[in-house]
């Protein structure tokens, strides 16, 4: 039994010392702006588009503005 809990406590340490902080990472706006990229779609994508898909596009596209200074 003392094995068996010695080695879930090891593998837990282990697992848990892979994980970030969000302190650690930096300013989250910014890993999200390396990340990402403007959605630049053609005419003919963006018409066959339904509301709540251009919606989204719209919403991403706009935090990129703020967060990113996207521009159109």
């Amino acid at each position: 039994m003392g094995k068996a809990l010695m080695i879930g406590l090891l593998v837990g340490g282990l697992l848990l010392a892979g994980c970030t902080t969000p302190g650690s990472v930096g300013n989250p706006r910014q890993v999200w702006c390396d990340h990402n990229q403007p959605r630049r779609s053609s005419a003919s994508v963006v018409a066959a588009m339904t509301r709540p898909e251009l919606d989204e596009m719209n919403a991403y596209n706009g935090k990129g503005a703020r967060w990113c200074g996207w521009t159109p």
